[in-house]
């Protein structure tokens, strides 16, 4: 795999060189390091990344300027910045997580551990598909919706899966990265784009593939515990 790190100071850069290369060790490929908009995209242009690790604040420029003009681009992105009140932007992007600086090393493991599981968890999910039992991938999974005794599994593609057990027990087959936002809905969170927040203390989840998606009062500050790390 190859990582491209895009940080505009040489110490974190440094830190996070080191880290990336700790945690994926023979896994890792190529590791380039960048520090401005430019030289990133053009090294995207002549290489495939499979995972960025952004800064948002690169010389007093955007980071997510460099993720505008490369929606294309088939990669993951970690963001690791010190302004997290910018974290809900990064739902328009679907970046994988979103670490804020000053980070620990444990943080920042766990979000790599997120990128890790994504690609590598082999993970499945047998359900009962016209008339017979099939496999689907965790990572298939977009959204649970509670129904009745039994749950409906929405899948990104929008197919939808019928499961007989109840969306308490469902929940603990899962992976860490589905979360529960609601009593009636559990969320790929790999697949969070947007979090809406309306008058009265409402919110709901977009994802990749569906929209509306209600989270509580109660989910709803552990869940930006969750965004924000």
């Amino acid at each position: 795999m190859n990582v491209l790190i895009l940080e505009d100071e040489p110490l974190i850069a440094q830190g996070l060189e080191r880290e990336v290369r700790a945690h994926f060790g023979k896994r890792l490929g190529n590791l380039a390091l960048h520090d401005n908009v430019p030289q990133a995209l053009a090294a995207l242009a002549q290489e495939q990344v499979d995972l960025l690790l952004l800064d948002l604040n690169l010389h007093g420029a955007d980071g997510y300027e460099l993720l505008r003009l490369a929606q294309k681009a088939p990669l993951q992105t970690i963001i690791v910045s010190a302004h997290a009140e910018r974290s809900i932007t990064a739902f328009e992007f679907g970046v994988l997580d979103f670490v804020a600086k000053p980070f620990s090393r444990e943080r920042l493991h766990k979000a790599l551990q997120r990128y890790t599981e994504r690609h590598t968890d082999a993970a499945s999910l047998a359900v009962k598909k016209r008339g017979a039992l099939e496999w689907i991938a965790m990572a298939d999974i977009d959204h649970v919706q509670a129904d009745g005794h039994y749950s409906n599994i929405v899948l990104r593609s929008g197919e939808q899966c019928f499961h007989d057990l109840a969306i308490d027990k469902l929940m603990a087959l899962l992976p860490p990265h589905f979360l529960r936002v609601h009593r009636s809905y559990i969320v790929n969170s790999l697949g969070f784009k947007r979090l809406q927040i309306a008058a009265g203390g409402k919110y709901a989840l977009d994802t990749q593939t569906s929209t509306g998606i209600p989270v509580s009062r109660g989910s709803y500050p552990a869940l930006k515990q969750r965004l924000l790390g």
